[in-house]
C-alpha cells in the first residue's frame, strides 16, 4: 500500500491524470470523505490522504500546522512541484497553513465550508461537541452522526462510520481542540496563490466566514451551492467537480 517513507507514515490513494488535487478531509473522516470525487476528476491526479492518526496512517502530535507538514512531506515523497488543495470543513484550516506556509509549492487553494478561526456561537458549539464525545468516548455516537449526516447509501454509510469509529478518541479529541484553538485571520493576507471559498446554500453557520476571506485574501472567489448544507463532498459531488475543474484550469493557466 502506498504510504510516505517518513514518520509519521502517511497513507494516500491517487487516481487520474492530469493537474495534481490533493484532497484535505475533517477530523477523523478520512480518504473516503471524497470517495465521489476521482471518478468525475478523471483529467486530474487526485490525491487522497489519510491525515495522521485518521484512517491507515500512522499517529502523532496534531496541530494544524504538523498536518499542513505532512502535506508537504506528501509531496515531496510524490516529486510533485507544486500542487492545487481541495479542504473540507476543518480540513480547510490544513489547506490555508499550507497556503500561508508553502505559497512556492501550491497553485491554488479550494475550501467547502471553511473558517480562519471559529468565533461564532453555532461553529463553537459545533467544535464543543465533539470535544464531549470524544473525551468521553462516545465515538460509536459520533461516528453514527457524521455517516449518517453525509451518505445515505447503505454501505458507504456503514464504510465511513467505520473509518469514524476506528480513530482513538485521544486524537479526535486533539484534532477538535487544534481545529478550535486554530486561526490564520491575521495570516490570510498572505495567501498568494488563486483562492476559491464554497459553501452550501443552507450551510448557515459557517456563512458569515466569507466576509473574513473577501476582506483578507485579494482576488478571492466566493460560491455558493444550491441545495445543500454543509456536505458537498458527498451530497453534490458532480456540482463540486465542476466548480473545482473550472477553478484549477483557470489557476494553472
Amino acid at each position: 500500500m502506498p504510504y510516505t517513507h517518513t514518520q509519521p507514515h502517511i497513507y494516500y490513494e491517487q487516481e487520474g491524470n492530469g493537474i495534481p488535487l490533493l484532497f484535505v478531509h475533517p477530523p477523523g473522516m478520512g480518504h473516503v470523505t471524497f470517495r465521489h470525487l476521482p471518478p468525475l476528476l478523471r483529467d486530474y491526479t487526485c490525491i487522497l490522504p489519510d491525515l495522521r492518526g485518521c484512517g491507515k496512517s500512522e499517529d502523532g502530535p496534531i496541530t494544524i500546522s504538523a498536518l499542513a507538514d505532512d502535506l508537504k512531506r506528501l509531496l515531496d515523497h510524490l516529486s510533485l512541484e507544486k500542487i492545487m488543495l481541495c479542504g473540507y470543513s476543518n480540513g480547510g484550516s490544513i489547506v490555508q497553513e499550507f497556503a500561508i506556509k508553502y505559497p512556492e509549492r501550491t497553485i491554488a487553494a479550494a475550501i467547502i465550508g471553511g473558517f480562519p478561526e471559529v468565533n461564532t456561537f453555532l461553529l463553537k458549539h459545533e467544535f464543543k461537541l465533539g470535544l464531549w464525545a470524544t473525551k468521553n468516548n462516545h465515538m460509536t455516537l459520533l461516528s453514527d452522526v457524521i455517516a449518517a449526516a453525509h451518505e445515505l447509501q447503505g454501505e458507504y454509510r456503514v464504510e465511513l462510520k467505520n473509518y469514524i469509529k476506528a480513530v482513538s478518541s485521544k486524537t479526535l479529541h486533539a484534532y477538535y481542540k487544534a481545529g478550535i484553538h486554530y486561526t490564520s485571520t491575521n495570516r490570510l493576507h498572505q495567501v498568494s496563490c488563486p483562492f476559491l471559498v464554497l459553501y452550501g446554500s443552507r450551510d448557515d453557520y459557517v456563512h458569515a466566514y466569507r466576509h473574513m476571506f473577501v476582506s483578507q485574501i485579494k482576488g478571492v472567489e466566493i460560491v455558493l451551492v444550491d441545495g445543500v448544507g454543509h456536505q458537498i463532498p458527498t451530497k453534490k459531488p458532480r456540482t463540486l467537480a465542476y466548480i473545482l475543474r473550472d477553478f484549477g484550469y483557470r489557476a494553472g493557466r
